[in-house]
């Protein structure tokens, strides 16, 4: 069977690229590692070029936000944006909505917006169509600011988006979390061991749900497929028109489900779903499964989420989004976010997140054509 090596290779996130935001009194931090919201010793001193956008800090006593009366590492205008209308791509209720209402409640909460934030939906019948929207439609409007993640980037290859992520202005990456692999609570499938046992016998009679085809779940089905030497075209993975949690409460004829860990935590809590694994590197603080790596399988899996901005968007109004991003992914309450999702801070701007967007679509166009779906 084909390897799926450049996509795996195009979008696992290095654990590098993994950032936290800086503990308050941390040790002070040279002007030449400095970054926004770190600790520093010289009031007035200039750390040039190392701002997200590449503009300088300064080393002050902050007066705002998660920060305010410690010593660090800042910008020396605080970057307000004049509106912000947050689109995101498919409903509020989603994992993208709930990500875009976080990025809205930290501008607030940071004083970065002169009005209230909004949060629009755009919940069209495709990716492409929300591509067209936010990339033809928007294109040069002001105060912009479109959520996207590895969803996005699979679901406008697959309905043939005449526009990809990438066609964007970049804003940022800003965070990073781990997918799992759940069944119901009386399932017979007491570890992973077991379930790839079944698996290989017989792959078509074992119905996986997840989220969209192309998407993140899809991905890592996939590279447990091959990582078993079992065809990926034997796989029979339905995409999930509710969620995934549900769908696998609810119908007794699927064998397990594929999501965002955060999705399956409240029903693991309330003892309906059990969680066999999930796709981290190493095992998560607080998640008492193993990784399946520890389970004999693998395969590590990051999935992603940012902001874009329309094409045409200037680069002075793009500098102004990056600097509040910046700020917005130190912040008390995105970070609170993050922990809640079992996420983790990846920021990237601008020109690098370009970089990375381009990387991943190529990886992924190669990913869906070995398995058929291009």
């Amino acid at each position: 069977m084909k390897k799926f090596t450049i996509a795996a290779t195009a979008l696992a996130l290095a654990a590098s690229t993994i950032s936290f935001a800086p503990a308050a009194n941390a040790a002070n931090v040279a002007a030449s590692a400095a970054t926004y919201g770190a600790s520093c010793a010289k009031v007035g001193e200039t750390a040039a070029k190392k701002g997200a956008d590449g503009s300088d800090l300064t080393c002050a006593k902050e007066t705002h936000g998660s920060f305010k009366g410690k010593t660090v590492w800042t910008y020396k205008t605080w970057p307000v944006l004049s509106a912000a209308e947050i689109v995101i791509p498919n409903s509020l209720t989603s994992g993208f909505g709930g990500f875009g209402k976080a990025v809205a409640d930290a501008l607030k909460a940071e004083g970065l917006l002169k009005s209230e934030p909004v949060v629009t939906p755009n919940k069209q019948a495709t990716y492409a169509l929300t591509l067209d929207y936010f990339n033809k439609t928007l294109a040069g409007k002001a105060g912009k600011l479109g959520v996207t993640g590895f969803a996005q980037a699979s679901g406008a290859l697959t309905s043939k988006s005449t526009t990809m992520v990438s066609s964007g202005v970049p804003g940022a990456r800003m965070m990073a979390e781990y997918s799992a692999i759940a069944v119901k609570a009386d399932s017979k499938y007491k570890t992973v061991a077991q379930l790839m046992a079944d698996l290989d016998k017989a792959p078509k009679s074992m119905a996986i749900v997840g989220g969209n085809i192309g998407g993140v779940d899809n991905f890592v089905a996939a590279k447990i497929f091959e990582d078993q030497s079992i065809l990926v075209k034997a796989m029979n993975y339905v995409p999930t028109k509710s969620t995934v949690s549900g769908d696998l409460l609810s119908n007794a004829n699927y064998a397990f489900g594929i999501s965002g860990y955060s999705e399956f935590a409240p029903y693991v809590k309330a003892g309906t779903l059990r969680v066999l694994a999930v796709t981290a590197p190493n095992k998560l603080a607080g998640v008492s499964a193993p990784t399946l790596k520890a389970s004999g399988v693998n395969v590590v899996v990051e999935n992603w989420r940012g902001i874009m901005l329309p094409p045409q968007t200037p680069a002075k109004a793009q500098a102004l989004v990056i600097r509040a991003l910046d700020v917005v992914s130190k912040s008390t309450s995105f970070n609170t976010y993050l922990t809640g999702q079992t996420a983790f801070g990846a920021f990237l701007p601008g020109a690098k997140w370009k970089s990375f967007l381009q990387t991943t679509e190529k990886g992924l166009k190669g990913l869906l054509t070995s398995a058929g779906l291009l």
